[in-house]
């Protein structure tokens, strides 16, 4: 972890916060608390390496997690390597986007984002009827667009200043299999739940206003 008083800088040096996974983020309650919300590992012999997502809570004074407060919060789905977690909290609920699968072997990806709601940060969060929120048929189906495979992973969810919901995540292009490409997606609430509205991959895409 590195902090500043500015975005701009200088930067602190960093100091590390602990050693059982990756992809970690920082969620802010409103009640002034932070968590560190990360994917953690199982090094045992014959256990499978992913070992949930769990919380820990992070004291800003000591600048230390606080061990006791860990928590696995999801156990993850039969896919198994859950990771890119972020929470968010809307409207009384907490809200976990995590990704799952993997990419384009052959140009065919199993990637998803799944999210699962909760009344409380230490769960259970519970998924709407298993399904996915965001996979490559939401591009190629709903948005009539093969030029992306591997779509819907490492999804973030922000609001523009007209505050419309987004959900930023990443795609490969079926040009250049091998790289990376970022696809931005309109997001809509029906009741309590995210859903894919519009994908920056078509042309009728509105534009976002950060």
């Amino acid at each position: 972890l590195t902090t500043a008083e500015d975005i701009r800088g200088p930067w602190s040096d960093p100091i590390r916060v602990n050693g059982v996974g990756f992809d970690a983020s920082l969620f802010h309650d409103d009640d002034g608390r932070k968590y560190l919300v990360q994917q953690t590992w199982d090094h045992r012999e014959y256990h499978h390496a992913f070992d949930g997502i769990t919380v820990t809570e992070f004291d800003t004074d000591t600048m230390k997690l606080k061990p006791e407060t860990a928590r696995t919060i999801y156990a993850g789905t039969d896919v198994k390597l859950v990771e890119g977690p972020h929470l968010y909290k809307i409207n009384g609920y907490y809200y976990l986007f995590a990704s799952t699968g993997t990419c384009c072997e052959g140009l065919k990806s199993t990637y998803q984002t799944v999210v699962g709601r909760s009344s409380s940060l230490w769960g259970p969060y519970l998924d709407k009827q298993g399904r996915s929120m965001l996979d490559n048929n939401h591009v190629v189906l709903i948005h009539k667009n093969k030029s992306f495979v591997g779509t819907g992973h490492n999804a973030e969810l922000i609001t523009d200043k007209a505050n419309n919901d987004w959900i930023l995540y990443h795609g490969v292009s079926v040009s250049n299999p091998h790289g990376r490409v970022l696809l931005l997606d309109r997001v809509d609430w029906r009741k309590g739940w995210p859903v894919v509205k519009s994908s920056s991959a078509s042309t009728e895409s509105p534009k976002p206003n950060f």
